[in-house]
């Protein structure tokens, strides 16, 4: 994916995009302009609506056929920017932590064994002993390395992820409102997060927990009405999704979820058939219980402990903020190069905000509005606060949804993906509202129409910056919905530079105070050894000469980052050390 030609926007465009960003101020003129009209002119394009709902109003009768529609068009619409917009990058350390794990497992292992020079290759959340691995739970590179094996590109088991959970969404849907709304409901998932959203444009991951939250929880909505084997698999199956990619936020909507079950078990309907519980519990312990011992196989591969995670063991070694706000701060070796102390006080900051009432209270205020901003967003605003009044007296919806965010807030960081169990609950809140509001007079249907084609209209802005090639397409928020596509000058030229000559390669990467704290270029392969490229720290003269004479027959190269101009990016000196090479400094 190569980064724009075009030069920054300034002036007002400029402020927009550093404060709300240019997504975020046009969704909210958009949300205006809709609102005056429904209460203006809300007979405004009632023809032009009435044909379209007519047109597609077949696909309310056959639930089916609405999946499946939905499944195609999340492939078609992002199909449709590939020639722009190209498959991501992975740029970030969580990123590249989780492509490390997708190729570990192609390998046909949990994890890999420790390099003889592993102290070269230390590098952010990712574990060098005892042994060589990502530091994440083992679903989040799940799809990745669905992506190698179907199509040797893990970008393409994140876009099949996305397009799974548009579909579980319309499938969700179903068992809570309408099928007209469901399948609406679906169309909107694609029309927010398939095409332009972080879930889709980088390797984070998020939508394949959203996926099993939406098993879940649609299973859920059948199972109250009438248990089955099929609901409690999926069920199940959902279950081990989250407890496999987000164990912690998965149980925040899992125990809900199983009181609403046990207490429906107490009522006569159900005691009339004790082999309902059977139907619904005999499945989803089987899975779980498998998905429990692959989690404590994969501890005992990535730390020599069935009980101790991987990230456990990241943190003791790295870090100095713990996962929970609750909890001590880390006491750990402080392993690695002296930038990565830098990174990891930055990293702690948010943690810190437990020793300040006001902080505290900015931080979980933050969360609930980066997870509004994210799902939801001022297009559905109104849709969702009807949906919160129709459910206002419906405990499981509304209990689900504070359970959920009281154990959000004991969490030390912030991000789109820690918040995706609850995507479901939020989905089908907004989607009663949708009902609600089209029997309220023309204002309401009105607006049941025009936050849909709020949300067409809004992918013109990310559409138009790729075909003129605007460099809009970052947004100032990572909990934005659009459009956070992050760009990486640096690794894909020094790759693009290696490549232009046969013949493996050893790139020493010289640490000093001119390193970035948030950028970094040495991530490896998992089998080391045979990567084309090797990318390792310089640890002095005795012990790079050893890595280089292991390392003997590859192309040897220095990496330097040079003193920042002011108004200008960083810059680099690419040095060759043995013969073969091409001296660069941009």
């Amino acid at each position: 994916m190569n980064p724009p030609a075009a030069a920054p926007p300034d002036g007002l465009a400029l402020w927009l995009e550093r404060t709300i960003g240019l997504f975020g101020f046009y969704e909210l003129v958009l949300t205006a302009l809709f609102l005056l009209l429904a209460f203006t002119a809300p007979q405004l394009g009632r023809r032009g609506f009435e044909r379209i709902e007519h047109y597609f109003g077949g696909l309310a009768r056959h639930p089916v056929r609405q999946i499946i529609a939905v499944g195609l068009l999340a492939v078609l619409a992002r199909a449709a920017v590939l020639p722009w917009l190209g498959a991501p990058v992975a740029l970030n350390y969580d990123e590249n932590s989780i492509v490390l794990q997708a190729q570990t497992f192609m390998q046909g292992r949990l994890a890999n064994p420790t390099h003889p020079f592993w102290e070269h290759f230390e590098t952010f959340y990712v574990n060098q002993v005892p042994a060589y691995a990502s530091m994440y739970f083992p679903g989040r590179g799940a799809p990745l390395f669905a992506g190698l094996l179907l199509a040797d590109n893990a970008w393409v088991g994140v876009w099949l992820s996305v397009v799974l959970m548009c579909m579980a969404a319309t499938w969700m849907l179903q068992a809570w409102v309408s099928l007209p709304m469901a399948f609406l409901g679906g169309v909107l998932v694609v029309l927010r997060l398939a095409v332009f959203s972080r879930w889709i444009n980088s390797y984070y991951g998020g939508a394949f927990a959203a996926f099993g939250a939406m098993l879940v929880f649609g299973a859920l909505g059948r199972i109250l009405k009438a248990p089955r084997w099929r609901d409690g698999f999926l069920m199940g199956l959902g279950t081990t999704i989250l407890m496999l990619s987000r164990p912690y936020e998965g149980v925040l909507l899992c125990v809900p979820v199983a009181v609403a079950v046990l207490l429906r078990w107490r009522k006569p309907v159900w005691q009339a058939g004790r082999r309902a519980i059977v139907k619904v519990a005999l499945p989803a312990v089987l899975l779980v219980g498998a998905g429990g011992g692959l989690m404590l196989a994969y501890n005992a591969a990535t730390t020599g402990h069935i009980l101790k995670s991987a990230y456990s063991l990241q943190r003791e070694t790295y870090a100095i903020a713990p996962a929970f706000l609750t909890s001590p701060p880390v006491v750990s070796k402080h392993q690695g190069p002296a930038y990565f102390r830098a990174y990891y006080e930055i990293e702690a900051t948010t943690y810190y905000y437990r020793e300040s009432a006001a902080k505290l209270v900015r931080s979980v205020v933050a969360k609930v509005m980066h997870t509004w901003n994210f799902y939801i967003g001022t297009t559905f605003t109104a849709a969702f606060l009807a949906g919160l009044w129709v459910a206002r007296r419906e405990g499981l919806l509304i209990g689900t949804l504070a359970f959920f965010f009281l154990g959000y807030c004991l969490e030390t960081w912030n991000f789109p993906q820690y918040t995706a169990p609850i995507y479901p609950v939020l989905l089908v809140l907004t989607m009663r509202g949708f009902e609600w509001l089209r029997g309220r007079g023309a204002a309401g249907l009105f607006l049941t129409r025009a936050m849909p084609l709020a949300a067409v209209l809004l992918l013109a802005l990310p559409v138009s910056s790729l075909v003129a090639g605007w460099p809009s397409l970052s947004n100032a928020s990572i909990q934005a919905a659009c459009c956070t596509i992050d760009y990486d000058d640096v690794r894909p030229a020094l790759l693009k530079q290696l490549s232009a000559s046969p013949g493996p390669d050893l790139v020493l990467i010289k640490d000093g105070p001119q390193n970035p704290t948030n950028y970094e270029l040495v991530y490896n392969d998992a089998d080391i050894d045979q990567a084309q490229v090797v990318w390792a720290h310089r640890l002095g003269p005795e012990k790079d000469q050893r890595l280089q004479a292991y390392f003997s027959g590859r192309r040897v190269w220095e990496f330097e980052w040079l003193p920042k101009p002011p108004d200008a990016d960083q810059g680099y000196r690419f040095t060759p050390i043995s013969p073969g090479g091409d001296s660069r400094a941009p």
